[in-house]
């Protein structure tokens, strides 16, 4: 299965070789109703599916990250964390 970080060009994307995942915990921030929940994920996985997050996605800046809650923060640290590759010091 390839991942994000193997696609270049918009061209370079194919939803059958990717699958769309929300890490738990995503939306614990999110306010608004159940019906207004469903109908982000829905419109989330269309954009996928299309591949609009390839040609509309945009990295998130440092301005960005500034306006997001403290526990959003540290999910999205968290996942950087988990990211990087582990070391064991002998």
């Amino acid at each position: 299965m390839r991942k994000f970080d193997d696609i270049t060009e918009p061209e370079d994307f194919d939803p059958k070789e990717m699958t769309l995942e929300f890490a738990p915990g995503c939306f614990d921030d999110f306010e608004g109703t159940q019906e207004e929940l469903d109908e982000l994920v829905k419109h989330i996985q269309e954009m996928f599916i299309a591949g609009k997050f390839v040609t509309e996605g945009r990295e998130l800046t440092d301005e960005d990250f500034d306006t997001l809650s403290e526990s959003t923060k540290q999910k999205i640290i968290g996942l950087q964390d988990a990211h990087q590759p582990k070391r064991n010091l002998n």
